[in-house]
């Protein structure tokens, strides 16, 4: 079983429902809706095909149009409007825009080998489709490097910044990341011996802000659809001893 969660951040306890305290919005027509969809859709087809700087602008305006046909409101800003608690962190953080992600997952294994196999961050490109390396530089400090959307890469460096043997592991990125984020995973006893409640939660700041994050969204690279998947492929390793490749996407994506 596997369910979205409230998460816990340093000093946050629980996270607003998406789209709380939204500013008001107008409805578009039939036909300025199609239009949109069809303009956008385009657009980011041309931009992803693109590549580089010029085709991501190209996506993130089209992800816009189509956002904006997709909803039927105007502007789209509502649409991809943050919540409360994440306009909260990007100003408390200093950040353009902040987006908080989480999700958990029960796997029928004992909890200290779940963390021992996390804890070893080398381990994690095996489960995390869009990483692919991570090189640990010492017991705390790790450098990553994640596939984003249109095939472009990110490199940062990252901090753990809490570790509880078999039950804890959170950590911060470097000030200077392409992307800043900052997260944690639990790892929980689950009882009458179902094995072990995996928790997880990112908060990050999206690249080009919210119509970046819904371009990730439509690419399907953006963390809140990747970390079901990559926490499903963990179940999946785990207690099976491999990834079922020939697995139907609309089950791993849930």
């Amino acid at each position: 079983m596997d369910r979205p969660i409230v998460p816990r951040l340093d000093s946050l306890e629980s996270v607003a429902p998406a789209g709380a305290r939204r500013s008001p919005r107008q409805t578009i027509g039939n036909t300025e809706r199609a239009l949109s969809v069809a303009a956008g859709g385009m657009l980011a087809g041309w931009g992803i095909r693109r590549g580089g700087p010029l085709g991501w602008a190209a996506g993130v305006a089209g992800a816009v149009l189509i956002a904006r046909g997709a909803t039927g409101m105007a502007p789209v800003r509502r649409a991809l409007a943050p919540s409360r608690l994440e306009e909260d962190e990007a100003r408390k953080r200093g950040w353009s825009s902040a987006a908080a992600v989480s999700w958990s997952v029960t796997i029928n294994r004992p909890r200290q080998e779940l963390y021992d196999f996390w804890r070893d961050f080398t381990n994690l490109p095996d489960v995390m489709e869009n990483v692919e390396k991570v090189d640990v530089i010492d017991d705390a400090h790790s450098e990553w490097t994640v596939r984003g959307p249109a095939g472009v890469s990110f490199k940062w460096k990252a901090r753990v910044t809490e570790d509880l043997p078999g039950q804890r592991i959170a950590w911060t990125a470097d000030e200077k990341a392409m992307v800043k984020n900052t997260g944690w995973i639990e790892f929980r006893d689950a009882g009458d011996d179902r094995g072990t409640e995996v928790h997880a939660l990112i908060l990050y700041e999206p690249p080009a802000g919210q119509p970046g994050r819904m371009l990730a969204r439509l690419l399907r690279r953006e963390p809140g659809l990747q970390i079901r998947r990559d926490l499903r492929r963990f179940k999946q390793l785990m207690e099976a001893g491999e990834i079922s490749v020939n697995q139907p996407q609309a089950s791993i994506n849930g």
